[in-house]
């Protein structure tokens, strides 16, 4: 289902329909919508939980920042021949290990190592060049970017990178009437559920979030299968 069909359906199924307007655009149902796509994929791993990100990190550049992901759980690089994983070590160790100079001072190399970085700097309305005229030792893009994360390499490469991040990330927001995401189209009926929860939430009606989180949870469970018997099939022999 696209997001009309969905808001549509939504509109029957819930009765609300203060949150649908008679042609069917948006009247706040949109909302609940979304904030049940970000419920769901919250709520448990599937096979549709992970996913990449690739950006491109130019010559003199040591960070990469990409939207709506929920865990980084491996980061690799290639160049035109070749490919490698980074090891993943701590921010505390990625700056006093090789930042320790100024940025202009940094030698460019090949990058072996990153790590998770902060994206926020207080306050959250300081212009970047105040930052930086306060210290050169600003490793955070300029301009708060809430919805993003980013990784830090342990050098700025020498070559141009193609980095891949793959980790747990939302699923696309609901925007236009067409948008789809993973949960409409696979599981359309499991999303009107989850945006009909986050009513209740508004609502504050605890017995109701409760009664939601019953019959979600089945639903959930049954697709957690899924993905378990992928990941045993085939495997005859355990490892340790």
């Amino acid at each position: 289902m696209n997001l009309l069909q969905l808001r549509t359906r939504f509109r029957e199924v819930s009765g609300r329909h203060d949150l649908v307007n008679e042609d069917g655009s948006d009247n706040g149902a949109d909302f609940f919508i979304n904030e049940g796509s970000k419920f769901l994929d919250r709520m448990d791993e599937n096979q549709k939980s992970w996913a990449s990100a690739y950006k491109w990190i130019d010559v003199g550049h040591f960070t990469a920042s990409f939207p709506y992901c929920r865990a980084i759980k491996e980061v690799w690089v290639a160049t035109s021949t070749e490919r490698w994983q980074l090891e993943k070590i701590s921010l505390q160790n990625i700056i006093s290990t090789y930042m320790t100079g100024l940025p202009s001072s940094r030698t460019n190399g090949t990058p072996l190592y990153y790590s998770p970085t902060l994206t926020r700097y207080i306050p959250e309305d300081a212009a970047a060049g105040a930052l930086e005229a306060f210290s050169g030792f600003v490793d955070i893009p300029a301009g708060n970017v809430h919805e993003y994360n980013m990784i830090i390499l342990n050098v700025p490469t020498d070559t141009i990178l193609s980095a891949e991040i793959k980790g747990l990330f939302y699923s696309k927001a609901l925007e236009d009437d067409a948008d789809l995401n993973y949960w409409s189209e696979a599981h359309p009926f499991l999303l009107i559920m989850a945006a009909m929860r986050q009513l209740e939430v508004v609502n504050r009606n605890v017995t109701g979030v409760k009664d939601w989180n019953t019959s979600i949870g089945y639903e959930m469970q049954q697709i957690g299968m899924d993905l378990v018997e992928e990941l045993i099939a085939e495997v005859d022999v355990m490892e340790g």
